[in-house]
């Protein structure tokens, strides 16, 4: 008697993923930065820092000041508490390096925590692409795509939350969808990655909710691992707003959690996101183009069986959470999420994205590949910009920073967002180009001591 096909395919797929994710881990390690310096990253190493040493509160920048006089990060504790053993550990060896260095050394370890949950991504959406029926090349060819035609890469370099939005929505929606095919253990799957956007990032909630979608139609027991997970993160969130602030509802956001924050037109917004010269998706992630016919393919599949109805579900789930994202963060005032590469809201939704642009690879027409791989070539472009130069120090060049207008004013950085003369790929295109010139005249950059302070806003970088 030979086992069943199932049985037999899925430790090759986990084979297949394992060594995927080592690939790009080695890729990402060689291209990190080894640098924390912008204001998010810097709040939550200090978060992750002051747990570490059995406190909360951190040092005075982009913080909150609390009741008891203290300053407190806004930052939500789900990554830092998750980066802690890595924190620990540059924290141990950072006392070998002079002390003049010891923080640019602990820095450059822990930048390496998203080249791991990047790489993890990749793992993760290759086996679930192929548990999901797509063949051996979609199923590569669309992660290949996600983590090296996007800024993924970009992000794998920081210690942003971003990365560990996009694998908590990812494991979200692949096991809402595999418990709607019929496994009735991928409902724990789907509460782990809920758990994991929402620690990171309270906002990600409505995109998180919305990827559980395929749910609906699967066994009711399917559903108790996420409403735990979705239970037991919202109080988290609850003790740990509480400890910092003494109120389980203050976030730290202030006004930008409220209402009064959603004043830019929606039109504008969602133009921005999409399709702006400065932060338009559709430019710095351009395999997205193919998206469309991969939905449709997999909504074309839904008539079938177990496996068929879950693409058709997961289809919708990907497409109510792209909407829910372009309508709260197109109408939000920092809609672009400056300081940042390309589309920084929509980061998180980029693997859902792919999993049509996967669907829309397998069994493809030779046309269609070549105009994968197209698009695939100019992302690799768009992304190497971005990975060869820190987005900080275009951003300066181009005069951006620091900010001559306050961040909610309606011409605030207008001519990078929009005017495509202006637009960060070509920026940092300029910037390597002329970095290489330097380069192969024998004037490469030399490393130099540089203060906190300097370290912090990213000056020389």
């Amino acid at each position: 008697m030979t086992a069943p096909r199932e049985n037999v395919a899925a430790p090759r797929r986990m084979r297949g993923a394992v060594l995927l994710a080592i690939a790009a881990l080695c890729l990402y390690a060689a291209s990190d930065g080894g640098r924390i310096v912008g204001s998010d990253e810097v709040t939550m190493l200090e978060v992750s820092r002051a747990m570490l040493h059995g406190h909360l509160d951190v040092p005075e920048g982009a913080t909150l000041q609390g009741r008891d006089g203290k300053f407190y990060s806004k930052n939500t504790a789900g990554q830092a508490v998750l980066a802690l053993p890595l924190v620990a550990l540059a924290e141990a060896g950072a006392r070998l390096a002079p002390p003049a260095k010891r923080d640019l050394a602990g820095r450059a370890l822990i930048s390496f925590f998203n080249a791991v949950v990047v790489a993890v991504m990749l793992g993760v959406f290759y086996a679930g692409v192929r548990a999901l029926g797509a063949g051996v090349f979609a199923a590569f060819a669309g992660a290949l795509l996600l983590g090296f035609t996007t800024p993924l890469w970009v992000y794998a370099k920081s210690f942003m939350a971003e990365p560990l939005e996009a694998l908590g929505l990812l494991l979200a929606l692949l096991g809402a969808g595999r418990a709607r095919a019929g496994e009735a253990r991928a409902g724990r799957l789907a509460g782990l990655g809920l758990a994991l956007a929402v620690s990171a990032k309270l906002s990600v909630l409505p995109m998180a909710l919305l990827c559980l979608a395929p749910l609906l139609g699967a066994p009711r027991g399917t559903w108790r691992w996420p409403l735990a997970a979705l239970a037991f993160t919202l109080a988290a969130h609850g003790v740990y707003d509480f400890a910092r602030f003494g109120n389980p509802f203050e976030s730290g956001y202030g006004a930008q959690a409220t209402a009064a924050a959603y004043t830019t037109p929606l039109a504008v917004g969602v133009y921005g996101l999409l399709l702006s010269s400065g932060k338009g998706v559709m430019w710095f992630a351009p395999a997205l183009w193919l998206a469309p016919a991969g939905w449709t393919a997999m909504r074309s599949r839904a008539g079938g069986g177990a496996r068929a109805v879950a693409h058709g579900a997961i289809a919708m789930a990907v497409a109510l959470a792209a909407a829910a994202a372009l309508l709260l963060y197109g109408r939000f005032q920092h809609w672009a999420g400056d300081g940042s590469f390309g589309p920084r809201y929509l980061v998180p939704l980029l693997p859902l994205a792919f999993v049509p642009v996967t669907f829309a690879l397998d069994r493809a027409s030779r046309v269609r590949r070549r105009v994968a791989l197209a698009l695939g070539a100019v992302g690799l472009a768009v992304t190497l910009g971005g990975v060869g130069i820190y987005f900080g120090v275009q951003m300066r060049e181009a005069g951006d920073y620091p900010y001559t207008l306050p961040l909610d004013h309606p011409h605030f950085m207008e001519s990078s967002h929009f005017n495509p003369r202006f637009s960060p790929i070509a920026g940092h295109w300029a910037l390597l180009a002329r970095n290489l010139s330097f380069h192969l005249r024998g004037q490469a950059p030399r490393l130099s001591g540089a203060t906190a302070e300097e370290s912090r806003l990213g000056v020389g970088a």
